[in-house]
């Protein structure tokens, strides 16, 4: 199992096994021969990701263990690793939370790091919260490190390196070197394993497979080796490198394969990245209904197991329908992964209260167990942290009160800016246009070369052709139509364009389109013009390509435009009514 970043789609399962080695404490244990038999095998199973048998020898420790807190808090962690990867994460949750509490009250480290360490995979896999989750692997990595275990730190180290990793993050690329040599330094073929597998993983971030295939060819080896049975999640990832080698039958093929052994091995949370992975080698290849079969797949899985996939499928699936003509479909397939990235991505302040009364909860339980053990002195200084962390919240909330006030105060001088903008583009054409007119009638004409007038004169034509024909809304115009309109060839009426205007052909042709937009936009009479009507109506293919322009042109998106508009309408309009009154 692996677990998924947001920077890379495949990350997710890679940290699984990662964070879920915690290895048991070296010093003896209570509860018998029998009861280190049922540890041993809980932890071996645990490292194949067997987790089925996984679940049944930690319901035969848990009636062993009798009152001995040590083996049942162990207990409870294995059965609720199991329940977490077989589809039952409530059930898990509960149990990793009572495991974590006797780990605190017995005040073992080893258990509170690896309860914490899957409490984190919980929020990243099922709340879809990295906030959460960063949390808990600190703190697994805080217990780890009072724990003394070297290999254990390795292992959180490793959580976190998933969970920040970006291209350019060169800290990232050395600690998955680190885990790799300690792994193999320390002959931890577990480690070992992860290691490469993280290494290609950070290759293939930046574009380096031939690097990244080195790598998984050794990944495969070592997990063949030793039959571990996430073994899919590899395949995942070698797909996608030979797809950016442009080698798609063997992307296909990995991908396939990938599903194969995720379904063998019935491990459901490796099965969405298997089959979109493969939806997208499809979708390269042209075969779109069969991209769209496994998409749809993909989709049906990740709704089982957590959401992180959603908004990819219904993105793949877009673009197989566009392909397919089907632009209906297509922008269904749109809104439902705005609608899922909403879901996914919002956070507003009942969220943000919610995170931190966990967190003050948990961090309640470990002041009660320390003050327990402690003098009553230590009250004082649990005191001072309370009033410390409440100054912290009022200060936090101050900032982004401010922030937000200045941010729509910005997002309204834009509006007001581009509205008053408008006016004066309209004021200033219909000057030109007299001044044209007068020039035409008294016959006069500038002293100019010959070549200069007739490149004016045919960029001219164009603004025209664009002003008055509205050549911008339709979205199949490109050079050599307009050229034919304009009596030229496209090389030339593309050097006059940026003569002229400094832009390229696209460019010259996209700002017609976003000044038009911003009239729309700006026109108290056309409030009611759909959004989404709007960018097919002005020519552009897509309504990413119309965001993403309007966005760089104006500084802020259509819809917080047309809100900003609203309120400025409303506000003059008060204005006026009180100064009538």
């Amino acid at each position: 199992m692996r677990l998924r970043h947001p920077l890379h789609p495949l990350a997710i399962w890679a940290s699984i096994l990662l964070l879920t080695m915690l290895p048991l404490p070296a010093k003896p244990k209570a509860g018998g021969p029998d009861a280190d038999l049922l540890l041993r095998q809980c932890e071996q199973e645990r490292s194949l990701s067997k987790y089925g048998s996984v679940g049944r020898h930690a319901d035969q420790l848990l009636k062993m263990a009798g009152g001995n807190e040590r083996l049942k808090a162990y207990g409870l962690f294995y059965k609720g690793l199991s329940m977490l990867f077989t589809g039952h994460s409530e059930e898990a949750k509960q149990l990793l939370i009572e495991s974590r509490d006797i780990a605190f009250r017995i005040d073992n480290d080893s258990i509170s790091a690896l309860a914490m360490n899957a409490k984190g995979i919980y929020h990243i896999m099922v709340d879809n919260n990295n906030f959460l989750a960063q949390q808990m692997f600190f703190r697994s990595l805080e217990h780890a490190e009072d724990a003394g275990y070297e290999s254990l730190k390795m292992r959180v180290l490793g959580n976190l390196l998933l969970l920040t990793q970006s291209r350019k993050d060169t800290t990232a690329m050395r600690n998955a070197k680190d885990i790799y040599d300690y792994g193999k330094q320390k002959k931890d073929k577990e480690l070992w394993s992860l290691g490469t597998y993280y290494l290609a993983l950070l290759c293939n971030s930046q574009g380096d497979n031939n690097q990244a295939e080195h790598y998984l060819k050794e990944a495969l080896d070592l997990y063949h080796q030793h039959n571990y049975e996430d073994v899919a999640s590899v395949y995942t990832l070698y797909s996608k490198v030979e797809s950016d080698k442009g080698n798609l039958n063997k992307a296909e093929e990995h991908a396939r394969e990938a599903i194969r052994l995720s379904k063998l091995y019935d491990q459901p949370f490796l099965q969405p990245d298997a089959y979109l992975q493969c939806a997208k080698v499809l979708h390269l290849k042209g075969d779109y209904v069969g991209s769209n079969e496994m998409a749809k797949s993909a989709l049906e899985k990740a709704m089982v197991v957590g959401r992180n996939k959603t908004v990819e499928c219904h993105e793949l699936m877009a673009a197989n329908y566009r392909k397919l003509g089907n632009n209906n479909l297509a922008m269904d397939c749109i809104e439902k992964a705005n609608l899922s990235r909403d879901t996914l991505e919002k956070i507003n302040m009942d969220r943000l209260f919610h995170e931190r009364k966990i967190m003050l909860l948990i961090q309640k339980k470990e002041r009660e167990e320390l003050a327990r053990k402690q003098q009553m002195g230590y009250h004082k200084i649990i005191n001072t942290i309370i009033a410390l962390t409440t100054v912290a919240l009022v200060a936090m909330l101050c900032v982004i009160a401010a922030n937000y006030r200045r941010r729509n105060q910005l997002y309204k001088n834009i509006v007001q800016q581009n509205a008053k903008g408008v006016a004066r583009q309209d004021e200033l054409q219909h000057q030109i246009d007299k001044l044209t007119q007068l020039i035409n009638e008294q016959g006069q004409q500038q002293p100019t070369a010959v070549n200069e007038q007739l490149a004016q004169d045919l960029y001219e034509q164009a603004c025209r052709l664009m002003e008055r024909e509205r050549l911008y809304t339709d979205p199949k115009l490109n050079r050599d139509k307009m050229a034919e309109l304009l009596n030229t060839n496209r090389t030339y009426l593309s050097n006059i364009i940026k003569e002229k205007s400094g832009m390229s052909y696209l460019q010259f042709v996209n700002s017609y389109r976003i000044n038009e937009a911003v009239r729309i936009l700006s026109d108290h009479d056309k409030i009611d013009y759909p959004l989404k009507q709007i960018w097919s109506d002005l020519g552009f293919n897509s309504p990413t390509t119309f965001y993403k322009l309007f966005q760089q042109a104006v500084g802020i998106t259509p819809s917080v435009y047309r809100k900003q508009f609203i309120d400025l309408e409303r506000n003059q309009k008060d204005t006026q009514n009180e100064k009538d009154s």
